[in-house]
């Protein structure tokens, strides 16, 4: 039967010892000599499975009241009252200069993660935390390489929010006081699922390029996450050349990329001739692997895919799409009494962090403001007991939305291209739309029309 050190044994040996009426041993017995390699493994990860759920996981039991500076009290139930008591942890499990290091952890805010004020141990609330729980497989451990003073092996680590398994590598050393650890192992374990994740996001980059010369459609289709049939027009094509140049940017799930392509003819998906495309690949919702979610020449991006996200018009576009979808009208005045209070409810939340509810008045004003609508009484369904709100309700979906810069159309209107189709390349089933706004004179703009 698989063995593991997880959160269930922790729980069990601290509900024991509370029901005894004691709390988890603090001050332990000096270690005394393994019968073997394996036993001094198994004792060390047990020791730095508990660090990670103190440190990374919240493991320490509150105690009492939040204080002003937001620490909370640890409850001595947990069986590490002091800083002493921590410390004592660490270094039996960890070389010297890992264990200051763990001692001056800091939250978030950069203070301390754990302190001390008149014998009460206290934790930040505002700690620094690992992204996912984490289990070690103890039958998993094999000792690849053994001397007198150091132990290297490899141990698999389950993810315990997506059951995905990451294997380590990993080093016991034999110090003075006898063999540590030479790292957590959590940090470890999401350090590895990032490469791991980085390399699959850069291989779906390399086949994606790779397809494209070698004009395998079906490829092309599985890297964008589509159907096999997807783009099984563009069998013909003649792309001499499609290679990454450049990794811009590249972490867990995500890259994106420079990628010089030549074409000698592509039926007008691309140009013809020499040209750098941006080519980014994301894990998205609901997908199991990174898929090719954007690829379009460099020199003209879309805003939705800059680094550079200032463009109010562009903003607003936006929020108008995820909160209203797709909708065309010439002039707001033909939109739908219920959609403008909406949609002005929207610019409300966005603009005041932390809202809740809004008066009469203040959504009339927001329709006169975002929308040149006067006078606008709001639709009585979004009012509750203490104002007028949006009911929780999800965005439109909108994941193979191209918004292009906003750009003056010579008469005082500020004009938005809107993009929503329906593949991850952009070339099926495009719908078009044209936002026109008028600048307020404050900064802020108001939709005109949507044609």
């Amino acid at each position: 039967m698989k063995r593991t050190i997880g959160l269930i044994w922790l729980f069990a040996v601290l509900l024991v010892l509370v029901a005894c009426g004691t709390s988890a041993p603090v001050q332990e017995q000096p270690e005394t000599p393994a019968d073997a390699p394996e036993e001094i493994l198994q004792e060390l990860l047990t020791r730095d499975y508990i660090v990670g759920y103190l440190w990374y996981c919240d493991g320490l039991p509150d105690g009492g009241e939040l204080t002003e500076d937001e620490y909370l009290p640890v409850s001595p139930e947990g069986g590490y009252p002091t800083l002493e008591s921590l410390q004592t942890l660490l270094e039996r499990t960890y070389p010297d200069e890992l264990v200051r290091t763990l001692m001056d952890a800091q939250d978030m805010q950069g203070r301390p993660r754990f302190v001390e004020r008149e014998g009460i141990l206290y934790k930040s609330s505002r700690p620094v935390f690992s992204r996912y729980y984490w289990d070690y497989d103890a039958d998993s451990v094999v000792i690849e390489n053994e001397s007198s003073t150091e132990m290297v092996f490899t141990v698999e680590m389950q993810n315990l929010h997506t059951g995905e398994r990451v294997p380590l590598s990993r080093t016991a050393v034999n110090t003075a006081a006898g063999w540590r650890l030479s790292e957590v192992g959590i940090t470890a374990a999401e350090q590895g699922l990032e490469e791991q994740s980085s390399e699959e996001t850069r291989a779906v980059a390399e086949r994606f390029t790779a397809a494209l010369v070698a004009n395998d459609p079906q490829t092309i289709a599985a890297c964008a996450g589509e159907a096999p049939e997807t783009y099984q027009n563009w069998k013909g094509m003649t792309i001499t050349e499609a290679s990454i140049t450049d990794t811009l940017e590249e972490y867990d799930g995500y890259g994106r990329y420079r990628v010089h392509m030549v074409t000698q003819n592509a039926f007008g998906v691309f140009a013809v001739g020499e040209e750098d495309y941006l080519l980014i690949v994301q894990q998205e919702q609901g997908q199991e692997t990174p898929v090719v979610c954007y690829y379009e020449p460099e020199e003209k991006i879309a805003y939705n895919y800059s680094q550079e996200r200032k463009d109010a018009a562009c903003e607003m576009t936006m929020l108008f799409l995820q909160s209203q979808g797709g909708v065309r009208f010439s002039s707001t005045f033909w939109m739908d009494r219920a959609a403008v209070t909406d949609f002005a409810l929207t610019m409300l939340y966005a603009e005041n962090e932390g809202a809740m509810a809004f008066s009469a008045e203040e959504v009339a004003a927001a329709a006169q403001k975002y929308l040149g609508l006067i006078g606008f009484a709001p639709d009585e369904s979004y009012r509750g007991e203490e104002g007028y709100l949006l009911a929780g309700r999800a965005a439109y979906s909108l994941p193979h939305l191209l918004v292009w810069p906003g750009y003056g159309d010579g008469s005082g209107r500020i004009l938005v291209k809107a993009e929503i189709y329906s593949d991850h390349l952009n070339v099926q089933n495009c719908q078009g739309y044209l936002f026109a706004f008028y600048p307020n004179g404050d900064g802020t703009l108001r939709l005109a029309s949507i044609t």
